[in-house]
């Protein structure tokens, strides 16, 4: 599985967590899974920050610019092709190397192919 596929799966799991009529005990498993995963794509999110920031035009004190109103980073068109490539490098690391422990492969395996 790469990173990719687990951000697709947690895109699913936030629509599903806004769905109505849900009870409380799915609720409670759909919630619980979206912060397992959170807490496994910091590392990807931190890299993706990161990659973003280097290709970003800086402000006057070196700080990467960011779109207030769309919350995008200020990226010249000359950087940013180089800056999605490298993005999609690493949603296309294999989730093996996550190293996820049993049990939080456990707590997603309804998301997982058999």
């Amino acid at each position: 599985m790469k990173i990719k596929d687990i951000l697709n799966s947690r895109n699913v799991l936030i629509k599903l967590n806004n769905t109505a009529g849900m009870s409380s005990v799915v609720a409670y498993r759909v919630g619980k899974n979206i912060k397992l995963l959170d807490d496994e794509l910091k590392p990807y999110d931190d890299a993706r920050t990161k990659v973003l920031e280097e290709a970003a035009n800086n402000d006057k004190d070196g700080k990467a610019i960011i779109d207030e109103a769309t919350r995008q980073y200020d990226i010249p068109e000359d950087k940013l092709q180089e800056a999605l490539q490298e993005i999609e490098k690493l949603q296309d690391e294999d989730i093996n190397k996550a190293e996820l422990t049993p049990r939080e492969l456990m707590s997603i395996e309804f998301m997982l192919e058999v």
